[in-house]
């Protein structure tokens, strides 16, 4: 992962679009706030099979190359074998510079990038608050 990518889930943590760990992570996914799921290369085979379970065509789940120790020391944490982003327009960008790095990701990418452009046409459209 590159570091720009972990730069973002650094920002998207400080900005609480990141829920970090499998009890956060689970949650914001029943809460169907969570937009992408990133695994550590390492994370425990029942962590693995749970997360597995718990994606859908909506909710990729991609595995890092970095272990929990290196995702945990960049979420400033000492270890983290999985984490939730929950802001569309952050998963897109992350997926993005994956994809750069992992051709294969692409698709995750794009399907990213294509359901921001829609929520953000549908924002545009609808009638500001006041």
């Amino acid at each position: 992962m590159s570091s720009e990518a972990l730069r973002l889930l650094g920002l998207a943590l400080r900005a609480s679009r990141l829920a970090v760990g499998e009890d956060m992570s689970r949650e914001a996914v029943n809460a169907h706030k969570a937009r992408l799921l990133l695994l550590s290369s390492d994370a425990g085979e029942s962590t693995r099979r749970r997360f597995q379970n718990l994606r859908t065509e909506k909710l990729p789940l991609l595995e890092l190359e970095q272990s929990k120790a290196e995702l945990g020391a960049a979420l400033g944490r000492e270890s983290c074998a999985v984490c939730a982003v929950t802001d569309l327009g952050l998963a897109s960008r992350v997926a993005a510079l994956l994809a750069a790095e992992h051709p294969e990701l692409a698709p995750y990418a794009e399907a990213l990038a294509a359901r921001q452009a829609k929520a953000q046409r549908q924002k545009k459209e609808k009638p500001g608050k006041k």
